[in-house]
């Protein structure tokens, strides 16, 4: 067997003004054909490197390369770089001989500036190119936009089973239900319903309700008699697009059915969570800060959730910054800042350097203005961070750690998720673990906090400002199909 094997992957934050251009793709490792390495870093981040353990266990199947380009979450991708990666798939379908099957690890809630659903695009784009008999599988993260354009043209599309992400198992679980749904010869057929809602991210995690009562739903109905797959879809919750709304999707074999029923049921058990799922956790600024102060022993990790990184925030923040040196912190505080002005000149006065310097909020004034500090430049890299077994490589640029009093500043010049994990703190020379030299660490995100979790003594989400901002009901909804709950009171789960 013969699957071609390809990756497009990235989350798109609609109300983010950081545009995802070709630049983006490149700096985590843009890769045509042969250059692209199934098994490259990062083995627990790779649906793909899954795909192909599953390949080899199976044995007696070929995978051929297509494209590799993969970038965090951010704003819609310029119809340019969409162009040119599209452009590098079409040209490779064209070159290698016939294929049984393809493969595409998607995100799912990637928007491009043309196009709200480009990766139904590049499907239907696959589609054509290899016709109707050719099985056309995906995998994607669960926060994605399911539409009817990638349901169409997919025969097979999994999501994420939870929350943090874990997309190795993704991977093996796509795998096993293709070979399965091939050996046995079944006709997946699938249905899909969505619910008209859109939440916050504070609810997200699927080891604890509401999120996990709907996914062990899900997870359930796998055993059922003729289930193929089905996958629950939370959509990220700043995705502004015509198609937006939470799904279900599930596949049987050829029995459609089934199938419809199982896709209703879903929607209505979350629809029936949806106050639950609105339940906000995060607390005030000054508070989170008190709180960590009096900390007696370990790490505290402080999410600042309106600057989520991996939701497609600019990742500039200095809200949490401006608190912490406001309340003159005790213990040791890390802070990351993707502030390119701020990098630059922090490299340019060099290592000892005292210097005089506004930070943060270097993208978009929206959500508050820079702040100045006089800071000491403590260590100046280029930002090259090479891929681990854990972590992909990451490319920073120009990258300084500053010193404010107690507190530790990361500045780069590009953003990336890894300013997520201690591997950022690393190439700085600092052991982010470390729980008797750190006292506090400031995550942007509000959820993927799995980085961290062996060395955290408390979690405290910290309700702040911002393009990821857990207060949903204050962007402005332009595309979103209406009525939409929390958005508007008259907003119902009605089926046709």
């Amino acid at each position: 067997m013969r699957i071609a094997v390809g990756r497009f992957s990235q989350e798109s934050n609609t109300f983010s003004p950081v545009a995802t251009d070709m630049d983006t793709f490149r700096r985590q490792g843009y890769a045509v054909g042969e250059d692209f390495d199934f098994r490259a870093g990062g083995r627990s981040r790779s649906s793909v490197w899954a795909f192909a353990d599953a390949a080899d266990a199976r044995g007696g199947v070929q995978l051929i390369p297509l494209v590799r380009a993969a970038s965090g979450a951010s704003g819609r991708v310029t119809k340019g770089a969409f162009d040119e990666v599209t452009s590098a798939f079409v040209t490779r379908l064209r070159e290698i001989d016939t294929v049984d099957a393809v493969y595409l690890s998607l995100h799912g809630a990637m928007a491009a500036e043309h196009d709200d659903d480009p990766e139904g695009l590049l499907l239907e784009m696959v589609r054509r190119e290899v016709g109707p008999d050719i099985w056309l599988v995906a995998s994607t993260d669960h926060h994605a936009c399911i539409t009817e354009r990638m349901i169409a043209n997919a025969d097979l599309i999994v999501g994420h089973r939870t929350q943090p992400h874990d997309p190795y198992h993704t991977g093996l679980a796509t795998a096993a239900a293709f070979f399965r749904a091939v050996d046995a010869d079944m006709k997946p057929v699938v249905a899909m319903r969505k619910a008209p809602m859109i939440t916050h991210q504070e609810q997200y995690l699927t080891r604890k309700p509401p999120m996990k009562t709907w996914f062990d739903l899900a997870r359930e109905m796998e055993f059922r008699p003729g289930v193929i797959s089905v996958s629950t879809y939370p959509m990220q919750p700043w995705l502004d697009v015509e198609e937006g709304g939470w799904a279900s999707i599930v596949y049987t074999n050829d029995d459609m059915g089934l199938a419809d029923d199982l896709a209703k049921e879903l929607s209505r058990a979350v629809w029936d969570l949806r106050h639950d799922l609105m339940v906000q956790e995060s607390i005030p600024v000054s508070d989170a800060v008190t709180r960590a102060e009096r900390a007696e022993s370990g790490i505290v990790v402080l999410s600042d959730t309106g600057d989520s990184v991996a939701g497609g925030a600019a990742g500039d923040s200095n809200t949490i910054l401006a608190e912490l040196l406001r309340q003159h912190v005790r213990g040791t505080t890390l802070v990351p800042i993707v502030d390119e002005a701020a990098a630059l000149q922090a490299a340019d006065a060099g290592v000892g350097a005292t210097i005089d310097i506004q930070l943060g909020r270097s993208s978009d004034t929206r959500w508050g203005d820079p702040i100045g500090v006089t800071a000491e430049v403590l260590v100046v890299t280029d930002g090259k961070m090479p891929a681990t077994e854990v972590h992909e490589a990451h490319e920073h640029g120009t990258s300084a750690l500053l010193k404010i009093h107690n507190v530790l500043v990361g500045v780069s010049r590009y953003r990336t998720n890894s300013v997520l994990t201690p591997h950022f703190w690393a190439h700085f020379g600092i052991d982010a673990t470390d729980q008797e030299a750190i006292r506090t660490v400031i995550v942007k995100t509000a959820s993927n906090f799995q980085y961290f979790a062996p060395w955290t003594e408390d979690l405290i989400r910290v309700d702040t400002p911002g393009h990821t901002q857990s207060r949903v009901t204050d962007f402005d909804w332009i595309r979103l199909p209406r009525p939409a709950f929390p958005l508007d009171d008259e907003a119902t789960l009605d089926f046709e």
